[in-house]
Formats: structure tokens, sequence, C-alpha cells
């Protein structure tokens, strides 16, 4: 009791010394003393209201406050500089698609009101890997570890790993508000287990899981099927599902349709949504996994068909430019005297990462004919810009040898305009709907995008 009551003394004693001077002036901007002070009102601070609380309602806490970490965590303050470009790339690649597929209306009803950040990631104890985010009663997101911030280039992955925390965080908030479907539990029923860093990420793959964290219980799994489909895209997921087994494929693309029909009943489209982060992974993060060049780099496809008298060519419509070139080609074969062939379509078969043969498939009658022409396919992958050279025949058959010598002077043209020009590989046609988004591919001559030749893409 002695020592309370020593304080309690020296209160005394303080507040009577404060009563005799309360009538003087002082003359004191604590703000100046305190950068974090609560009441300060800086560029900083105007910004976020301007681009937060009055576009959406959303209060973004960026002052350390002991209050949000709880007595459990260790976390550091965030260092100023580093919070408005990092909540500009939330509008971007987070905030922006929902706003822009979702609707104003649904945006500001469930985007969550408030944001808080904190520079250090969350840490129980030594032995911890960290907390990269929480989300909390469908109304706040927490975001961890803003010191990590670096400006793009050199910080893509900084940047991608804060819309993954993002779109995980918020598969939460709205599982908080409108409930997981019941039946998605029971796909991976059975493979759940917990510490998840006892499961290895190829085990988790293989079961059917995105990451090892997925695999800890049907909540994360849900959040993580959302942020890592909308975030590395749907060539990524497909190409997770196809190389695992065939178990955890079909566990993948159950979960796939699950969340599909779940945002259906928000009235979003899942895919559209997709398309949109892609966006602005490929366009401002530079993503590979959003680039066609690096999955063809990675030879995750096997052919193209580029067939002008296919549905999605009457769909998409193509390029005048190539439409003559196929036109040519057409024509040619088709006219031939004497043999009665009949042009059908135009095949791309890539054989490797550095290699393709384009494939004219040609009738006589009831009977079907091909003729394959090779080429060499050197990728630049920070461009994308894909360069075709004669290649070494794959064989000595008719197909590479009669059937080539005959029809090259009527594929010609063809073998003309991808040998004399730079080409972009990229998602095409730029129409493609979000359901096809990343299932169809194709080339566009560098410099002159509107020629260009695209078709469906085959694993």
């Amino acid at each position: 009791m002695r020592p309370i009551y020593k304080f309690l003394i020296f209160a005394a004693l303080v507040t009577s010394i404060t009563a005799c001077r309360k009538a003087e002036n002082l003359n004191v901007d604590y703000s100046t003393f305190n950068a974090d002070h609560p009441e300060t009102n800086t560029a900083l601070d105007q910004w976020l209201k301007t681009n937060f609380l009055d576009a959406y309602n959303i209060d973004v806490v960026y002052r350390y406050n002991r209050y949000y970490h709880g007595n459990t965590a260790n976390v550091t303050p965030n260092r100023l500089g580093d919070i408005q470009p990092t909540m500009q790339e939330v509008l971007n690649g987070f905030i922006a698609p929902y706003r822009k597929v979702a609707g104003e209306t649904f945006s500001k009803k469930y985007i969550p009101k408030e944001f808080v950040l904190f520079g250090s990631y969350s840490y129980a104890d030594g032995n911890d890997p960290g907390v990269a985010g929480t989300a909390a009663a469908g109304r706040r997101i927490t975001l961890y570890g803003l010191n990590d911030y670096a400006p793009l280039p050199e910080g893509a992955f900084y940047f991608w790993d804060r819309q993954r925390i993002m779109h995980h965080e918020f598969g939460h908030i709205l599982n908080q508000i409108i409930p997981i479907p019941t039946d998605f539990e029971s796909i991976s029923k059975g493979f759940y287990k917990q510490p998840y860093k006892d499961t290895p990420q190829e085990t988790a793959h293989q079961n059917g899981f995105v990451t090892s964290y997925a695999s800890g219980v049907y909540t994360e799994d849900y959040a993580e099927t959302i942020s890592w489909a909308l975030i590395n895209g749907q060539a990524w997921y497909d190409n997770w599902a196809n190389t695992s087994s065939a178990a955890g494929k079909n566990r993948l693309i159950q979960k796939e349709q699950n969340v599909i029909n779940y945002y259906n009943t928000l009235g979003i489209s899942f895919k559209e949504l997709q398309r949109e982060v892609q966006n602005y992974m490929r366009n401002t993060l530079s993503l590979n996994e959003s680039k066609f060049s690096y999955w063809l780099n990675r030879k995750i496809y096997t052919s193209m068909v580029v067939n002008h008298e296919s549905a999605s060519y009457t769909k998409y419509g193509g390029s005048d430019a190539f439409g003559q070139v196929y036109k040519n080609v057409k024509t040619g074969i088709n006219g031939m005297a004497g043999y009665g062939f009949t042009f059908n379509f135009l095949k791309f078969n890539f054989t490797s990462a550095t290699t393709m043969n384009v494939e004219v498939s040609f009738s006589q009658g009831a009977n079907t004919f091909l003729a394959n022409y090779a080429y060499n396919m050197a990728i630049n992958q920070s461009t994308g810009e894909v360069k075709f050279t004669t290649g070494t025949p794959g064989g000595t058959d008719n197909n590479w040898v009669n059937n080539a010598n005959l029809l090259r002077t009527s594929v010609q043209p063809l073998l003309d305009y991808l040998g004399n020009q730079v080409f972009v590989a990229d998602w095409l046609p730029v129409t493609v709907d979000a359901d096809n988004y990343m299932k169809y591919g194709g080339f566009y001559v560098k410099g002159s995008p509107s020629s260009y030749f695209y078709g469906p893409l085959a694993y």
C-alpha cells in the first residue's frame, strides 16, 4: 500500500500545482512532438479520408494501437511512407475489381468498414511464422507486414502478397456474412489436418488443396481457393489441377465450381472478377502467372486450333490482316488442280518450350490428311515477344515430307507471315468473354495488334 499511497500524494501535489496555473495559456502544438498523435490531420490522413472514408465509409487505422492486436501478439508500427502506396494498390487490385464487377451497392455494403495496418507480421512467439492478415466480424480486415514495402518493380512480390492477403481475408468477410455452402467441407473431408505446417506443399497439392495452409481447416481452404484463383488466374488454377492426382484434380475442380456458385448467389460473376483481378496483376505487377507467354514457355498447352469457320471466330471475330493470309492458304489448297482438296483448319502444336509446328488439315473426299511445318520458337519472358524461325522436321513420314512439299506453295503465305515478323503472345481475342478468358490464346504482330490469330488452347 505504501507505493500507492506515495503515488496518490504525488498526484494530489501535481493536481494542486496545475490548479494554481490553470489560467495560464500554454501555446504548445503537441503534434510536433508525436507524429502519430490521433488528432493530427496530415496529407496522408486527407488522402485516406478522400479515397476510403468519403468514398466507402472505410476507416483506415494505421497509427499503432495495441487494442487491435491483443495481448499475445508482437507487432511493430508502420513506417508512414509505406501507407499510401500500399493502400493505393488495395484500391486498384482489390476494391476496383469488386466495384466494377459487383457494383457500387455491393462494394459499399460488404467491403469492410475498417482496415487496420501494422508494420510487421504478428508473432505469438519465436516459432510463429507470423500472421499476415485477419478478418473479424464481417467488418474489419487487419493487414500486417507493411514494412516490407518496396516500390515497383522491386516490390512486385510485396504487392502480389498484399492482394493475396486482401482477397483471402475478404473471402472470410463474405463467409462471416453469408456462410460457406454446407457441401464444401465434404469435398476434402478426411484430408484436413492440423497443424497445417506438417503437411508439405506437394502433399497438399496432390490431395486437392491450393496451399498447405488450405489443408488445415475447410474455412481456410475456402478463402485460399478464392484468393489463389483470383490472383494467379485460371491458367495457374487449371495447371495446378492438371498436375495433381486424379482425385486431387477432381476436388480442385469441385472447389472452384463451389466458389463460382457461391459468388453467383451474391450476384457476382466470379469469372468476371477473376479477369479484372488478372488485368491488374498482369498490367501493373507484370505477374508471370498472368501471362500467356509464361505458360507457353512452361509448355502446359499442347496445341491451339485456328479455324475461321469455328463458332469462336463467328462470336469473337478475327483480324483482317491475318484473315487475308488464312484466305490465301485456303484458296490455294482448294484450288490445286486435279487433287480435289478441301482445306479444313490450322493447328499449332507446341512440342516444347522452344519448338512448334504448324499442322495443316486438309481432305480429299472422305479422307483427311495432314501437312506439318516445323518452327523454332524463341520467347522473351519479360516482353512476351516470340520469334518463329524455320525448324527441323519432326519426322520423315508423309506429313513432314510428301504432304508438306505438295502443299508448300499454297501454304507459303502463312509460312512467310510467321517467319518475317516478331509476334507477342497474349490472351486473345481481347473480346473473349470472361468464362473463356485464359482458355484462348494467340499471337499478334509486334507494333500491329490488329494483325493477330488465336484459338482455343488444349492442355
